[in-house]
């Protein structure tokens, strides 16, 4: 009984693989018919072909090709690299180094007039106002050399401008009247003006402007 139910198995898996095999050569009869019959089918039939055989010479080139990168040469120069090994190099430790030199100030404590601040530092107004009595003396903040005396017209009247050396230079503004000339060297104790109403101003004061470099500072950054 064992025997016979194995060999009716037997049988059944003969007789699928007959009706596959049967199957699959009958397909692929039909699809012969089919190209025969069909010209753009036929021609595309080729094309498929010839881009399998392309693809597999191209595969085999690569292969040959790849592990032997390192040796292809012209004129006894790589043109090509086996292997990159960028990531393997240790990146250069960049140091950034800074240092901090301090100056001391050319200017004395003291103030060019006796009087009171009216009108400090801001973005409209870069300079300080000390205001005070029509005729005050008026002395340089530090020691210098005169590198304008005169009058402008920008609103600023009699002006003295004294050059302190380092890129610092101090400019008095509203003179009545002017003491010095350009050249002279001027210390503290030197008048270079008296306080006027000169320009656009309105009361007696002195406009009071520091340069640093050519730029307007706040007299405040740079007087001891």
């Amino acid at each position: 009984m064992i025997k016979t139910i194995k060999k009716i198995k037997r049988d059944l898996k003969k007789i699928a693989k007959m009706e596959a095999k049967e199957a699959i050569l009958q397909g692929a009869g039909l699809i012969r018919t089919q190209i025969k019959i069909r010209p753009r089918a036929r021609l595309f039939s080729k094309f498929i072909i010839i881009l399998a055989v392309t693809l597999q010479f191209s595969s085999a080139i690569i292969s040959y090709i790849k592990p032997r990168e390192a040796e292809i040469k012209i004129n006894g120069r790589a043109i090509l690299v086996a292997e990159n090994r960028q990531d393997n190099i240790p990146k250069a430790q960049i140091e950034i180094g800074y240092a901090v030199n301090s100056r001391r100030s050319p200017f004395e404590f003291q103030k060019p007039v006796d009087g009171y601040l009216s009108q400090g530092y801001s973005g409209y107004h870069r300079a300080y106002d000390i205001a005070t009595s029509l005729g005050t003396p008026i002395h340089p903040l530090g020691s210098g050399i005169v590198e304008f005396a005169g009058q402008v017209f920008d609103g600023k009247g009699n002006i003295v401008i004294v050059d302190h050396g380092d890129g610092l230079k101090s400019l008095y503004a509203h003179m009545s009247r002017i003491e010095v000339g350009v050249g002279n060297l001027v210390n503290t104790n030197t008048i270079i003006g008296a306080v006027g109403l000169t320009g656009r101003t309105t009361g007696p004061h002195v406009h009071l402007e520091i340069y640093d470099n050519g730029i307007a500072v706040d007299p405040a950054s740079v007087l001891p």
